[in-house]
């Protein structure tokens, strides 16, 4: 079950993005499909932290709540130095850029915010809630 959590993020991540789209009345192009897809990378990679922690925490003997709850607190300054950084480019294209690199920029920033809350709030969630309700003596990750 835990790595479904992951699964089910990137899904709500998606729906996010596109509901704050349509909030925004703003028109989806290619350049805005790039940024989206990029954005799928993005929250990919959150995950694939997060998990790899997770594996270290398990292999230095912790339990699997422990594992669990120390892999997200490492994971979490990396995850979110490198979206903010991503975030500060996609401000920064906006500013400067015209037509389809706005469209890009804005669908980039969207991704990233809804990104960062999916990866770090919707899966910890889901995992925790699975670990308490499971209570699994180990996890293969």
């Amino acid at each position: 079950m835990w790595w479904r959590s992951a699964n089910i993020a990137l899904a709500l991540n998606m729906i996010f993005i596109f509901a704050l789209l349509s909030i925004l009345q703003a028109t989806l192009t290619r350049p805005g499909i790039a940024g989206i897809i990029l954005t799928i990378g993005i929250a990919v990679d959150a995950n694939v932290l997060i998990y790899e922690r997770i594996r270290e925490e398990l292999r230095s003997g912790r339990t699997v709540l422990a594992a669990v709850d120390t892999g997200y607190k490492l994971a979490l300054a990396t995850i979110v130095d490198s979206n903010l950084t991503t975030l500060l480019v996609a401000i920064i294209l906006f500013s400067f850029g015209s037509g389809p690199v706005k469209g890009f920029a804005v669908a980039m920033s969207i991704g990233i915010v809804t990104s960062l809350f999916a990866a770090l709030m919707l899966t910890r969630l889901m995992v925790i809630a699975w670990l308490r309700k499971a209570r699994p003596t180990g996890l293969n990750i």
